[in-house]
C-alpha cells in the first residue's frame, strides 16, 4: 500500500523533510523492488533520483522505502517510506524474532570465544609438552652416546664403567617412563582438540538451522502480508462495485 502524498503526485518531485536525515536501515535484495525509482521521480536532498530498497531490520522488516542513491558517507538517508507502518501485533512479532536472533548470535559468539580460548590453552600446553618431549629425547640420545664412548682400557676403568653404568641405566629408564607419560598426555590433548572441533561443527549446524528457520518465518510473514494486501484489494473492489450498484439504483429511483 503506497503512502505517496497528493503534493508529490502533482509536482513529480519530493524531498526529505527538514531536520536530521533518517539513517538507511539494513536492507535485503528484492528483484521485484530495486534500482532507481523512475516512475515516481522521487529525488533526495542532493537532487539525485532516489533508489528503491526493502528493509531488513527491526520492526520495519519487509517495508519498502526510497533512499538516497549515494554511498554511505555522502548519503542523506531515507527519503520516504512507501509502505505504511505494520500493525502493532506484527511489529511485536518482528521485534521478538529479532531479539531471539540477537540473543542467539550473542550466545554463539560467547561460546566460540570460550572454545577458542580453550583451544589456545590446549595448543600452548601441547607445544610445551612437545618441547619437553624433544628435550628428553635429546638427553636420552646424549646419555646413550656417552655410554657408548666410555673407554674400556683397563680393569680400573672397567670397574669405573661398571659403577657408572647402573646410574645411567636408571636414568634411561626414568626418561623412558617420562616419555611414555608425555605420549599419553599428547594423546589426551589430541582427543580434547578433536572433541572441540566436533562441538564447533555442531554449533555451525545449529546456527545454519536457526538462520533457515528465521528465513522461513520471514517468508511466511511476507506471504501473509501479500495475502492480506490481496484481500484488502478485493474488499476495495467489492466496495466500489457496491457503490456503483447503489448509485445506479438511486439514479433509477430519481428518474421515477
Amino acid at each position: 500500500m503506497d503512502s505517496w502524498s497528493d503534493d508529490s503526485e502533482e509536482s513529480g518531485y519530493e524531498y526529505s523533510s527538514g531536520g536530521s536525515p533518517i539513517k538507511i536501515p539494513a536492507t535485503i535484495e528484492d528483484p521485484n523492488y530495486s534500482g532507481v525509482d523512475d516512475e515516481a521521480m522521487v529525488m533526495c536532498e542532493h537532487g539525485q533520483p532516489a533508489k528503491r530498497h526493502v528493509c531488513f531490520e527491526g520492526i520495519s522488516t519487509g517495508r519498502t522505502f526510497i533512499a538516497c542513491g549515494l554511498d554511505e558517507a555522502s548519503s542523506c538517508g531515507v527519503v520516504q517510506w512507501v509502505d505504511e507502518e505494520w500493525p502493532e501485533h506484527l511489529q511485536n512479532a518482528l521485534h521478538k524474532l529479532w531479539l531471539l536472533y540477537e540473543d542467539c548470535q550473542r550466545a554463539n559468539r560467547m561460546a566460540c570465544l570460550e572454545h577458542s580460548s580453550l583451544v589456545h590453552n590446549l595448543t600452548s600446553q601441547k607445544n610445551k609438552l612437545q618441547e619437553t618431549y624433544e628435550k628428553l629425547v635429546e638427553d636420552v640420545n646424549n646419555l646413550l652416546d656417552t655410554q657408548d664412548n666410555i673407554p674400556k682400557e683397563n680393569e680400573v676403568q672397567q670397574g669405573e664403567h661398571e659403577e657408572i653404568t647402573p646410574p645411567l641405566d636408571n636414568n634411561i629408564s626414568a626418561l623412558k617412563e617420562q616419555l611414555g607419560a608425555m605420549d599419553a598426555e599428547n594423546k589426551e590433548l589430541k582427543q580434547k582438540v578433536d572433541q572441540l572441533k566436533s562441538i564447533q561443527v555442531a554449533q555451525g549446524n545449529v546456527i545454519r538451522n536457526l538462520m533457515f528457520a528465521h528465513l522461513k518465518e520471514k517468508e511466511k510473514l511476507s506471504t501473509e502480508r501479500r495475502n492480506l494486501e490481496f484481500h484488502i484489494a478485493d474488499l476495495v473492489k467489492a466496495s466500489d462495485k457496491n457503490k456503483r450498484k447503489l448509485k445506479d439504483i438511486k439514479d433509477i429511483c430519481d428518474e421515477e
